[in-house]
């Protein structure tokens, strides 16, 4: 009887062996469906969190033809008494965030104050630059549509 045990015993011992691969995969694609369904079971609802638009610009009195462009994001980081070249935003319409600092915008001869928190919208009839006239560090957060 404990002959026939221990026969049986490495028959099931052989069986699991070769079946280990597969049980190894199974459990494998048991744990990703796992993580992959914790990921797209987060709340339906917001909750302690607003949202309010800054600013937007209707792409299509800007910009003939999408192809070849991007939508890019990127900082500006201006030194105490530095400024950016002057440019226009002709086929390129722009946010810019201002981050951090007070800076000031020559916009078509204009000069307008800015500071953290403000969006400043530039679209094609907009020919501008920016003057850090502070003691501190400005940094502005432009997001435009770019050509290559």
């Amino acid at each position: 009887m404990m002959k026939k045990m221990m026969t049986n015993f490495g028959q099931m011992a052989r069986r699991l062996k070769s079946t280990r691969p597969a049980l190894l995969l199974l459990g494998l694609v048991a744990l990703v469906s796992g993580i992959a369904y914790s990921q797209l079971s987060g709340p339906s609802d917001s909750k302690g969190s607003t949202t309010k638009s800054l600013g937007s610009i209707d792409l299509s009195k800007e910009i003939e033809d999408i192809s070849g462009r991007q939508l890019r994001a990127r900082t500006v980081t201006m030194e105490p008494g530095g400024h950016g070249a002057v440019h226009s935003h002709k086929g390129r319409p722009t946010l810019e965030y201002v981050l951090q600092g007070n800076v000031i915008e020559i916009r078509n001869g204009v000069e307008i104050a800015h500071g953290p928190g403000d969006l400043v919208v530039a679209t094609g009839g907009v020919n501008h630059w920016w003057d850090n006239r502070s003691s501190s560090t400005v940094v502005l957060m432009p997001i435009d549509v770019f050509k290559e």
